[in-house]
């Protein structure tokens, strides 16, 4: 499947949204289509051949608004930073304006002594003016979406202060003195003023995926031979040589050939102390670079790099809708043609009751405070905010649905190895046989196993370095998979490898005393005689204790699935505190144990990091992947934990809880605020308490909900968890 992201122009609601999905589904070869009114832009996924662009955009425009693509990843910072700012000026620019019509306007209709017939015309002409300019953009908006038969926001607007307008020159005609021109621009005045505030807030919502996509330089230092030359992020190509000064931000994801440095990588790992680098180790393009200067062989091209994804998984989690927003969608799809009904009755019967002037005022209140902003900005703006900070935190949500369903868990189910433990074995004991020393048993066995990629053989290797033990060179290497390795090291015939590849060899030996957290022995014989056994040991992360406490306390079960012996798997979950353990489960296994959870009624949570953790991962209601595992264990999950840190798992659902509160509160008050406000505009209370809303204060009201539901969604920013 494939995509393409889309900057919109003109959405000012959600009814807004909702039409332009609606186009673009409409498009030949699309799948789906999604349109954030948070960001303004919206993601276009298809499959086979490439959509039509210009088929995409005629859909978009003939819908009322505009499409164009996004900028490529390398320009998506300048981009995102224009976009938000442009916005904001150009609200502030209209506020201004309208303040300095609004107050000559007050002046002339509260200043004493003024000759009636020139207050008159000189408010009409201010008050066209306000209309003309302030009020301009509402205009263009309805009779765009008028001539395709819809309406939105900007119709209630463009309505109700057009009528206002109407009014006023009315009085002006028949020459009676009217409150009319100020209402009018009272209300593009509050209108204008929460638009701004609005346009302000929602950039700061999007603070957190502008701070990553400004991580990165724009250029690379590249050796080009005989020369170093700067080269655009997207021109470097895989297996070339960056070189990094000091102070520099790493540019692409690569190895270090050579140098020496400590590098800050906090946006990646959340640690405010740098790492030490050197010959062989791993940089991460955004990291800053310390005092040293290095030569790194770039491994991940621009678009490609762990920054590139992360980035890439706040931009879809932003985009995406929460189960809860499919409320807000279908009331937003009756909300303005329900409005501009309720409007037309209560002027109509106002009028037949008498007092047409109070029905047209009630009219004009109605058709203001109605607000689908705060409907449509409801769970984008709570849902951009959050995920925004779960990356801060290093929590990479892919979708709004995996934060709901975080929220919802009740059980969560660890892999063992590379999740609650490093997933790097080490070599705890060296065990040899009668009369064979342990240097020899380690130099016999390490030369075998550097001809492996196992991480067990790995572990054996560093020990044998560690010790520095002599270096023999293994030949002739023949791998049985799942048993061992056979080889001739120095003429003797060498098998390292699982008790019963020995036996199978004729080869006898005692049965290895494994111990209780060891989670393998390796057997190594030469020549047909026993020389003894190396056991290796997995460590259990420093972090997993106190991430299965903070779990715990949040009302969670708690489970281990692993491969292991029984006794190795409960060893390691009494170490963190898991009561219920899953033992000797075949990769092929795990997804069964999660369909099982599941019948039981349980919300399962899965997390894991392996390549045989995939299915599972893809089988829990979340599947939580450690950032640092498999390609398609990542793929397979839906959120991805930046770093190796049990912790970030009860932040995730704690981070997941908040987000839905702040979510429903928001759905609350803008479904609830609408409720409430419609009849008082209207004037249903006048007989019974002598109460109704001036469209003034329904301007102000109708501002103050699009703020209060974006302002409510920014405390996330600061969330601590």
């Amino acid at each position: 499947m494939k995509e393409i992201i889309l900057d919109i122009e003109g959405m000012h609601c959600a009814s807004c949204v909702g039409r332009v999905e609606g186009a673009l589904r409409n498009v030949p070869g699309v799948r789906s289509a999604r349109v954030n009114l948070a960001t303004n832009q919206g993601a276009v996924e298809f499959d086979g051949a490439p959509v039509d662009l210009d088929a995409i955009e005629r859909a978009v425009a003939a819908a009322g608004y505009a499409a164009h693509p996004a900028a490529p990843p390398d320009e998506a910072a300048a981009s995102f930073q224009a976009r938000t700012e442009g916005e904001s000026s150009l609200w502030l620019a209209r506020l201004i304006v309208a303040g300095a019509l609004l107050v000559p306007l007050a002046a002339l209709h509260f200043i004493p002594g003024l000759p009636h017939a020139f207050t008159m015309w000189a408010q009409l002409v201010l008050a066209v003016a306000m209309q003309a300019v302030v009020g301009w953009p509402f205009i263009v908006g309805a009779i765009k979406l008028l001539r395709h038969g819809a309406a939105n926001m900007d119709t209630l607007i463009a309505l109700g202060t057009t009528a206002a307008l109407a009014a006023g020159m009315a009085d002006v005609f028949v020459g009676r003195h009217s409150m009319n021109f100020m209402d009018g621009g009272m209300i593009l005045a509050f209108i204008t003023l929460g638009k701004y505030l609005e346009a302000r807030a929602k950039g700061q919502a999007s603070q957190a995926i502008l701070k990553l996509l400004r991580l990165a330089p724009p250029v690379a230092h590249i050796e080009r031979k005989p020369n170093v030359v700067d080269v655009p992020l997207g021109q470097v190509a895989v297996g070339e040589i960056a070189v990094i000064r000091p102070g520099d931000k790493v540019p692409l994801d690569g190895i270090v050939l050579t140098g020496h440095s400590e590098i800050d990588e906090a946006w990646l790992t959340g640690e405010p102390l740098p790492v030490i680098k050197q010959v062989g180790d791993k940089v991460f393009a955004g990291s800053l670079n310390g005092s040293g200067s290095l030569r790194v062989r770039v491994t991940s091209a621009a678009g490609q790099t762990w920054l590139d994804q992360t980035v890439e998984l706040v931009r879809k989690a932003q985009e995406s809708k929460a189960g809860v927003q499919r409320l807000a969608d279908r009331v937003v799809a009756w909300f303005v043609p329900v409005v501009l009904l309720v409007a037309l009755s209560t002027l109509v019967g106002w009028s037949l009751a008498g007092n047409w002037a109070l029905g047209l005022s009630c009219a004009v209140a109605v058709l203001v405070v109605a607000c689908p902003c705060a409907l449509g900005l409801a769970t984008p703006a709570a849902v951009l905010v959050g995920s925004g900070r779960g990356a801060e935190l290093g929590i990479l949500i892919k979708d709004a649905q995996a934060l709901e369903t975080a929220g919802r868990l009740t059980t969560i189910v660890f892999d063992k190895t590379g999740t609650i433990t490093l997933g790097k074995p080490k070599v705890a004991e060296v065990v040899p046989a009668d009369g064979i020393s342990p240097v020899h048993l380690l130099t016999i066995a390490a030369a075998v196993e550097r001809q492996s990629s196992h991480p067990l053989a790995a572990a054996v290797v560093q020990k044998a370095q560690e010790l520095r033990t002599p270096v023999l060179i293994a030949e002739r290497t023949i791998v049985i998979p799942g048993l061992g390795i056979e080889a001739k090291v120095g003429g003797s015939k060498v098998l390292v490898g699982s008790r019963e590849f020995l036996e199978r060899q004729q080869v006898a030996g005692p049965e290895p005393a494994v111990g209780s957290t060891s989670t393998a022995a390796i057997c190594v014989a030469e020549n047909g005689r026993y020389l003894g056994a190396l056991f290796l040991a997995d460590e259990v992360s420093q972090t997993s204790r106190e991430a299965i406490e903070e779990l715990k306390k949040l009302g969670l079960s708690l489970a281990m699935l692993s491969g292991d012996r029984q006794e190795t798997a409960e060893a390691i979950a009494q170490q963190v505190g898991i009561e219920r353990v899953i033992a000797e489960v075949k990769p092929d296994q795990k997804q069964a144990v999660i369909a099982e959870l599941q019948r039981s009624g349980d919300v399962v949570g899965m997390v894991g990091d392996g390549i045989n953790d995939a299915p599972a991962l893809a089988a829990a209601e979340l599947g939580i992947a450690m950032g640092m595992g498999a390609d398609v264990a990542i793929e397979s999950a839906d959120v991805v934990l930046s770093r190796h840190d049990l912790r970030l798992v009860p932040r995730a659902v704690r981070l997941s809880r908040t987000v839905l509160a702040v979510i429903r509160q928001n759905l609350g008050w803008a479904l609830v605020y609408n409720v409430l406000l419609i009849p008082l505009a209207a004037g249903l209370f006048v007989h019974l308490w002598g109460v109704r809303l001036h469209p003034i204060l329904a301007a102000a009201a109708m501002a103050a909900s699009s703020v209060s539901v974006v302002v409510n969604s920014l405390r996330l920013k600061w969330l601590k968890v």
